[in-house]
């Protein structure tokens, strides 16, 4: 009988600890950057979605100049019509909302923050224009305005599409399970790119630290980009060629500290001259410059903490409790039993 008892108490604890255990915390929340400044520029307008997978994005070159609270992006992207027939369509973006892409981990990106948003094709600057619609893939708007532009290709016709923005990257959170920090956070969503002609031929990825800036700031970088880095212009390159994007080739990059006073207004009061910095970067031969290894370390990486775990476990505690506590009464209730009987067969014996 003890044997048996024995048994019961062990299963208890057995359950006790793997309900508790790692693995049961890794998933218990969406592991991944929410509310982080970047982008998830696809020059797509629904409106016109079916004339995309006529052309293709042969190449795109993107510039990325980290500072502490933001970020500012030049893309520089090379189209071709596929086709033997004029295309005339629109590209645009969403005004605001919240676009959520990923696959296990998420990369969610706010959208508000794509500030100074400016555009030029074939060496003259696109007229925006604001235009309802709300379909889209993935992302939830805020309101049913798009910036849109109108975009003509001859057939057969390529050409240089470039945009400029600012984004705030300083309200981000890392998170995984119940474990979580603010960092600063910024994501260019390659999935995003699937709605082109495939594949993207070839991608150059350039990402330079400012504003005092050094590689110890950087918490982490994307893994599937081969990046390495330039110390004089302190600058990460990598690139990707003949790829049709997805989640896995998000860029994702983590830095800093969140700054509990940043006001993302008085970075934008310097847009022209943070748009001829990135201009500066872009004019620069940046494949002959000599480039080392160096740990990038992962993006989303959070340190576990006993905070992080409470949430959890006292949630499992109030699931499980009566479960264990039941088994536990039991085997008193059997032990109560087992000595009571030893008891009274003692008293017939004498």
């Amino acid at each position: 009988m003890k044997t048996i008892i024995h048994k019961i108490l062990g299963t208890a604890f057995l359950l006790m600890a793997v309900l508790f255990s790692q693995k049961v915390f890794a998933n218990a929340a969406q592991p991944g950057i929410w509310n982080a400044g970047g982008t998830v520029f696809t020059m797509l307008y629904p409106e016109d979605s079916a004339t995309f997978k006529k052309v293709q994005m042969q190449q795109e070159r993107i510039y990325i100049q980290l500072y502490k609270g933001f970020a500012v992006v030049k893309g520089t992207y090379l189209f071709r019509n596929t086709t033997d027939e004029a295309l005339n369509f629109k590209m645009g973006y969403p005004v605001n909302g919240i676009y959520s892409g990923g696959d296990a981990e998420l990369n969610q990106v706010t959208l508000d923050s794509l500030s100074q948003f400016k555009i030029r094709a074939k060496n003259k600057w696109l007229l925006l224009q604001e235009k309802p619609n709300r379909e889209y893939d993935n992302i939830i708007a805020f309101s049913d305005n798009w910036k849109v532009w109108e975009m003509s290709f001859a057939p057969n016709e390529s050409q240089t599409v470039e945009v400029y923005f600012i984004v705030n990257t300083n309200e981000a959170g890392v998170r995984s399970g119940y474990n979580k920090k603010r960092k600063n956070a910024f994501i260019y969503l390659l999935e995003s790119g699937s709605v082109w002609h495939q594949p993207i031929e070839k991608g150059n990825f350039y990402v330079q630290l400012m504003d005092g800036l050094t590689p110890k700031d950087v918490q982490g970088l994307s893994s599937g980009f081969s990046f390495r880095y330039n110390e004089i212009h302190q600058l990460y390159s990598g690139t990707k060629t003949n790829f049709s994007p997805t989640p896995k080739d998000n860029l994702v990059a983590t830095y800093y500290e969140r700054n509990e006073h940043f006001v993302f207004d008085n970075a934008l009061v310097q847009t022209e001259n943070l748009f001829a910095k990135i201009d500066e970067l872009s004019r620069m031969s940046l494949e002959t410059l000599t480039y080392t290894k160096v740990a990038i370390g992962d993006p989303c990486e959070v340190e576990t903490t006993f905070l992080g775990y409470l949430p959890m476990a006292l949630t499992l505690f109030v699931i499980y409790a009566p479960f264990i506590i039941g088994i536990i009464v039991v085997a008193i209730i059997i032990w109560a039993i087992v000595k009571w009987n030893k008891i009274r067969r003692k008293k017939k014996g004498a």
